[in-house]
């Protein structure tokens, strides 16, 4: 066959003459699934992709190829779908919901709100007291922190 042909219209037509075919009906059932696992676990699968894949395959079809994505590529494809639903812990589980969202019998879960802030227990932080103005203009001079051994002198001079 020539690189540019259009194997999904061969699908087709293989599929218009299943009778001809009468030994491929499990390798047809394989492709399939195996069409469907690699569109289900790709990135731009969203929510409405998932429901018009379910829909053009059916719900037993859909069923048996989700069934088959691997559990971390069904982690995956849950929170891409449903980026607020309750972690679970089980594959079926997962499995589950993301059946359930692609025949819309359970609505992708809202933001969970923010709990509203409290008041703050805190103390308010103390005001220096401020300094009087010096009575020259000049500006007091600067304390200094005393470190080291000038520290140490002044210790032991108390």
């Amino acid at each position: 066959m020539a690189e540019t042909s259009d194997f999904f219209a061969l699908l087709a037509a293989i599929g218009g003459k299943a009778g001809l075919f009468p030994a491929g009906g499990n390798l047809a059932r394989k492709a399939v699934n195996e069409i469907v696992r690699a569109q289900l676990v790709a990135e731009g699968t969203d929510l409405e992709a998932l429901r018009a894949i379910r829909a053009l395959l059916g719900p037993a079809a859909f069923a048996e190829a989700l069934d088959g994505v691997p559990a971390p590529k069904t982690k995956t494809l849950l929170t891409r779908v449903d980026p607020h639903a309750p972690a679970h812990a089980q594959p079926g589980d997962r499995v589950k919901a993301l059946l359930g969202l692609a025949d819309a019998s359970r609505a992708p879960a809202a933001a969970a709100a923010k709990p509203a802030k409290k008041a703050s227990s805190r103390k308010a932080p103390a005001v220096a007291p401020a300094e009087p103005a010096p009575l020259d203009g000049k500006p007091a001079p600067r304390k200094r922190k005393i470190t080291g051994r000038t520290a140490l002198r002044v210790s032991e001079e108390r």
